[in-house]
């Protein structure tokens, strides 16, 4: 996952914008399943970027402040199996002759989902500031932080750099 920490901003930005602007480029329909393979993968990229600022950022700090990433790792993945589950299971319901309202079991799917998102812009946020910091931070520390995570296009271009700079620095000091 160190991927994403070496990847300069416009690089993270690119992989985010490129799967659309080729859609467009190319002109093809937007149907359901185009859409949805399309957020999938810009799920990936996002999550995979906060999965490796929250996780090495952890493995960087002081046995006191590093927390468990087991329910980090849940959280994001869980939005990205719901996201499959919809494509596998429910669109075909869509595309029928006579569709239907959405099955019971995805409402409670996607309320999980939308806790397993803001858990880990959370924990992301919170274990990246902790390692600026050199101490435990509340909220109103890693607030900044956690929102540009949560608007992530803009959040790149104001995350991205300071990671790669704190990488590096961690990095050299390793070798």
């Amino acid at each position: 996952m160190k991927y994403f920490l070496k990847m300069k901003a416009w690089e993270l930005f690119l992989m985010i914008i490129m799967p659309l602007a080729i859609t467009f480029a190319l002109g093809f329909t937007f149907t359901r399943l185009l859409i949805a393979v399309i957020v999938l993968f810009v799920m990936i990229v996002v999550f995979g970027w906060l999965y490796s600022i929250g996780s090495w950022s952890n493995t960087q700090l002081p046995v006191h402040l590093k927390k468990s990433v087991s329910l980090y790792a849940i959280g994001l993945a869980t939005p990205i199996i719901y996201l499959i589950l919809v494509i596998i299971l429910y669109f075909p319901i869509l595309e029928s002759s006579s569709p239907r309202p959405p099955p019971s079991w995805m409402l409670p799917l996607h309320f999980l989902s939308l806790a397993g998102i803001f858990y880990g812009i959370w924990f992301s946020a919170r274990q990246y500031m902790a390692l600026q910091k050199g101490y435990e931070v509340d909220f109103m520390i890693f607030s900044s932080t956690f929102l540009f995570m949560w608007i992530f296009p803009l959040g790149i271009w104001i995350i991205q750099p300071s990671v790669n700079e704190i990488f590096d620095k961690l990095e050299n000091t390793k070798s």
